[in-house]
């Protein structure tokens, strides 16, 4: 059987959230004149330690809280459409309408789950470990963008290298990729999906991840 692997959005949760949430007390880095990408991931990562320094929200809420900041700073319509490559073109109206909700919820359902392997104690024990510098952000027009940054982290020698594709939407800028030391998260979707696109069809894939979901809300809470 084919199989969804998590490595991709292991990743994402690792880059936007854990280091964000290690970071509480961090010192974030900019340049001078830097873009309005690099306030947008700054935005994210405050709202981020926010939510893990409430340490007696309810686990419930905390996830709500989450949810909300990936939705509101995250392209997920795009990410989805970049995520199934030239697949996208042949799906049905209906197909991209269920496609796009259902991994919205499949990426964020598995960051969940990351988050949830670390207690809310250990995030914040580490505040003051990690270090994030923005460098610079590179525009390819006025509606796209890629921001460049580099995240030192306590357990680990080298700095890691972490780029934000993002796109100007109503006057917001939202990520639709992430790169980590030169490994795109969407493309590593975009493999795995084409394999079970290209072998068993859109219901396969519509099966797996409904499968995946429903695992991860079966795993127990600690």
């Amino acid at each position: 059987m084919t199989r969804l692997k998590l490595h991709a959005a292991a990743l994402v949760c690792l880059l936007v959230w854990m280091f964000a949430a290690r970071a509480a007390a961090l010192t974030v880095e900019a340049p001078v004149g830097s873009g309005d990408g690099i306030a947008s991931v700054k935005t994210i990562i405050d709202q981020s330690v926010a939510v893990f320094k409430q340490k007696d929200l309810a686990e419930d809420v905390r996830q709500q809280k989450l949810r909300a900041i990936a939705e509101s700073h995250f392209d997920f319509a795009e990410m989805a459409r970049s995520a199934c490559g030239y697949h996208w073109r042949s799906f049905t109206p209906e197909q991209k309408a269920e496609f796009v909700p259902l991994f919205t919820k499949f990426i964020e359902d598995v960051y969940l789950s990351q988050i949830e392997s670390y207690s809310v104690e250990k995030i914040n024990q580490q505040i003051n470990s990690s270090k994030i510098e923005f460098t610079r952000q590179v525009s390819d027009s006025s509606d796209y963008a890629e921001v460049f940054s580099s995240v030192t982290l306590q357990d680990r020698k080298d700095p890691v290298a972490v780029n934000y594709e993002m796109s100007r939407q109503n006057g917001q800028w939202k990520i639709y990729d992430i790169t980590i030391d030169a490994i795109s998260v969407i493309a590593n979707y975009r493999n795995q999906f084409n394999r079970v696109l290209n072998n068993d069809g859109y219901d396969k894939l519509i099966a797996l991840m409904k499968q995946k979901i429903q695992g991860l809300q079966n795993v127990p809470q600690k």
